[in-house]
């Protein structure tokens, strides 16, 4: 009997770090159903992508040259209408933002407001918790606003700024290709 208590001692000291590994940032398939790489085509009915007409970009002349330079780069934002892809840690986003380059999604925001989190400070630390108990501690963290988790190839950021909370995971490499393209 002490034996086999030994032995399942050794056991979990050699392969619990193992089972309760954190998932690595890089190899994430996806958030909440989500998957980085997915094309326009597979949520476009669920998609009001935005056309450059909206009135923001009516009244504001940089926005709308900023808008037509991403479009002629390949780049195409829309808003999520749909349900279950709003809702990270049990809390559904008032907005999420899909943004795809050349009909690929390579970033993706959702952004809670007070109306989603009667307790921001409270909720924003939720999503801290949440994140770090899945990738691990931030990589990087600016003021006590905002929390990263960098990889090479994915990046989630958590910011609190302006009384909303967004949480946008993104595409490194396709990021800067999209940045590349759009510089004047």
């Amino acid at each position: 009997m002490n034996f086999s208590k030994i032995l399942l001692c050794c056991f979990l000291l050699l392969f619990s770090p193992v089972l309760f590994a954190q998932e690595s940032i890089d190899k994430v398939k996806s958030i909440n159903g989500l998957e980085l790489g997915a094309t326009l085509e597979s949520l476009q009915d669920q998609l009001q992508l935005i056309t450059g007409k909206e009135t923001v970009y009516q009244n504001h002349p940089f926005l709308a040259e900023s808008f037509k330079r991403n479009l002629e780069a390949g780049i195409q934002e829309g808003i999520y209408q749909g349900h279950p892809l709003r809702i990270i840690n049990g809390v559904e986003a008032h907005d999420l933002r899909l943004i795809y380059l050349s009909g690929l999604l390579y970033k993706c925001r959702w952004t809670f407001n007070k109306r989603d989190l009667p307790n921001m400070d409270s909720g924003f630390k939720d999503f801290i918790n949440f994140f770090s108990k899945k990738f691990g501690p931030p990589t990087e963290k600016i003021f006590n606003d905002t929390f990263i988790w960098e990889g090479d190839i994915n990046r989630l950021t958590i910011s609190f700024l302006d009384g909303s909370i967004q949480v946008e995971w993104r595409d490194n490499l396709s990021d800067k290709k999209a940045i590349l393209l759009t510089q004047d």
